[in-house]
């Protein structure tokens, strides 16, 4: 089970452009009363980018609806690490 630590690490990692996507087993699973898909929204608008998920069970993707340029700046990140449409979290296969 992914824990809040490992999420915060690897959406930072995304954010920064170091790493493609995060993979996840079930984002139905509860972690302090949230859900692994609400904190890693929550990791994501905190760094400026707004993700979005679509899709039911092993299909559901977390896709780049937004980015906050200026947030992403005054945090040190590119805003050009993230676009629109660009897929950030799935399930593992």
């Amino acid at each position: 089970m992914i824990t809040l630590e490992e999420i915060t690490h690897a959406v930072a990692l995304i954010v920064k452009g170091e790493k493609p996507q995060l993979l996840v087993d079930d984002l139905n699973t509860n972690l302090n009363s949230e859900t692994v898909r609400d904190h890693i929204r929550s990791a994501f608008m905190d760094l400026g980018v707004e993700v979005e998920f679509s899709g039911k069970g092993l299909q559901e993707r977390g896709v780049v609806i937004d980015v906050d340029e200026e947030r992403m700046m005054q945090l040190g990140f590119s805003p050009d690490t993230q676009r629109f449409g660009q897929t950030v979290v799935k399930h593992k296969q």
